[in-house]
C-alpha cells in the first residue's frame, strides 16, 4: 500500500487548490453542524419531559394532551387501580391536569408573541413530576389566583417576573414563582391551581390528561385494564413513548435541512472531483513510477481515494471551526429559541463533531472516487511517456 505521507505531501504541493476545495466542503459541513445543534436542542428539550416510570392516560386515540378529555368518573376509576404507586399517606400518584392556550405577553403584537400553555394541576403533580423545582418564589396555593412560570418562559418574557400581575380569562393573576424541570418543555409553560383554572374557564366536567406513576413491572397489566373495562375509553402510554411521538416534527425539520445540505453537498462533490481530476492529470508520470515500483492498480485507487478523503476531513475540521465561530458570533449558543410552544437552546453533543468529520470525509471520498478510478486505469506505458 502506498504510504499516506505521499498523499499528505501531494496535498501540500497543491496547497491553493487543496485549500479552496476544503473550504467548499467546510461550508457544507458547517450547515450540517449547525443543523445538528438545532435538532439536538429541540429533541433534547422534548425528551427531558419524560420521567422513568411515568405514564400518560388520554382519551381514546387522542394525539396530544390538549385534544384529550377524561371525565371525573374515569379519573376516580383510574385512581383505584392497584398498579399505581401510592405515597406514604396512601394517596395514589395520579395527577389530573387541564391545559389551555396562553399568551405570555397579551399586550404585544401577535406576530411577536409566542404561544404556550397554561397547565392546571393539584399538589400531587409535584410528586408525579419529580424533577420539578422552584428556583424563585413558591408554588401557587390552592384556591388562589396565582401562577408559577417555567424558567425559560420567564427568561424570555420579563413581564412574567415574580410579583407581577397577569390578566388572563376573567381575573387578575399573581406570578408567585419560577420553576425548573431539567430543561424540559414544562419550562416553557405556566402552571396554576387546577380548581381555580376550571372555575375561570367555566369547565369542570373533567380533565385533559392524567399523569400516573406505575409500579415497576405492572405497566402491561395497567394498559390491559383500560381495554377490558367498558367504562373506560382511554389509552395509556409511557411518557417516553408519548414525547418521542411529540418530537416527530423534529424529523421533518431535519429532513428539510438535509435536503438543503444535500444540494450544497452535490456542489462540493463536484468541486472535489475537479480538484482530483486535475491532480491525476498532473501526476500521470508519478502514477507510472508507482506502477513500476510494484504498486498495483488497487494501491493507486486506494491512494487517490485516501488523498481525497483527507481533503474532506480537512474541510470537516474547518467546517466545525466555522460552525462554532458562527454559533458564538450570532449568539446561537446562548440565546433561547422557540418552535411552536417549545422554547429550547442550541445544543452540540460529541456526536455532532463526529458526524461533521464523517460527513467531510465522505464528501471528499465521493468526489475522489471517479478520479481515483481514472488514475488506476492508466496503463504503465502511457504513464511513463509523461515522465
Amino acid at each position: 500500500m502506498i504510504p499516506v505521507r505521499y498523499n499528505l505531501r501531494s496535498l501540500l504541493v497543491r496547497r491553493t487548490t487543496s485549500a479552496m476545495t476544503a473550504m467548499v466542503v467546510a461550508l457544507v459541513v458547517m450547515v450540517l453542524f449547525i443543523l445538528s445543534g438545532f435538532i439536538t436542542g429541540i429533541r433534547s428539550t422534548v425528551m427531558q419531559s419524560a420521567v422513568t416510570g411515568n405514564w400518560i392516560v388520554t382519551s381514546r386515540a387522542a394525539d396530544s394532551e390538549a385534544s384529550s378529555y377524561i371525565s371525573r368518573d374515569q379519573y376516580q376509576i383510574i385512581r383505584s387501580r392497584p398498579q399505581i404507586v401510592t405515597n406514604a399517606d396512601g394517596t395514589p400518584l395520579v395527577s389530573p391536569e387541564m391545559i389551555t392556550g396562553f399568551y405570555p405577553a397579551p399586550d404585544a403584537p401577535a406576530t411577536k408573541v409566542g404561544f404556550t400553555f397554561l397547565r392546571g394541576v393539584r399538589p400531587v403533580a409535584f410528586k408525579v413530576h419529580r424533577d420539578m423545582k422552584i428556583v424563585s418564589g413558591r408554588w401557587p396555593q390552592h384556591d388562589a389566583s396565582e401562577m408559577a412560570v417555567g424558567r425559560k418562559l420567564a427568561a424570555r418574557y420579563p413581564n412574567l417576573a415574580v410579583g407581577s400581575d397577569m390578566r388572563f380569562g376573567h381575573r387578575l393573576w399573581k406570578i408567585v414563582g419560577i420553576f425548573s424541570d431539567h430543561n424540559s418543555t414544562r419550562e416553557s409553560e405556566v402552571w396554576t391551581d387546577l380548581d381555580v383554572l376550571t372555575q375561570d374557564v367555566r369547565y369542570n366536567a373533567g380533565f385533559a390528561v392524567l399523569h400516573v406513576v406505575l409500579k415497576p413491572g405492572s405497566e402491561e397489566a395497567f394498559r390491559q385494564s383500560l381495554t377490558t373495562d367498558a367504562r373506560l375509553r382511554l389509552d395509556a402510554i409511557s411518557e417516553r413513548e408519548f414525547y418521542t411521538r411529540e418530537s416527530g416534527f423534529v424529523d421533518q425539520l431535519r429532513v428539510l435541512g438535509l435536503v438543503v445540505a444535500f444540494i450544497l453537498g452535490v456542489g462540493s462533490t463536484f468541486g472535489g472531483m475537479n480538484t482530483m481530476y486535475s491532480a491525476v492529470a498532473r501526476r500521470t508520470g508519478e502514477i507510472g513510477v508507482l506502477r513500476v515500483l510494484g504498486f498495483s492498480r488497487v494501491d493507486v485507487l486506494l491512494s487517490f481515494l485516501i488523498e481525497s478523503a483527507l481533503l474532506g476531513v480537512a474541510g470537516g475540521v474547518v467546517g466545525v471551526a466555522l460552525g462554532l465561530i458562527t454559533a458564538q458570533a450570532t449568539g446561537l449558543a446562548s440565546q433561547l429559541m422557540s418552535v411552536g410552544s417549545y422554547i429550547f437552546t442550541f445544543r452540540l453533543t460529541p456526536s455532532a463533531f463526529t458526524s461533521a468529520l464523517i460527513a467531510g470525509a465522505s464528501l471528499g471520498a465521493i468526489g475522489g472516487l471517479l478520479p481515483a478510478w481514472r488514475a488506476s486505469r492508466i496503463g504503465v506505458v502511457d504513464s511513463l511517456r509523461a515522465v
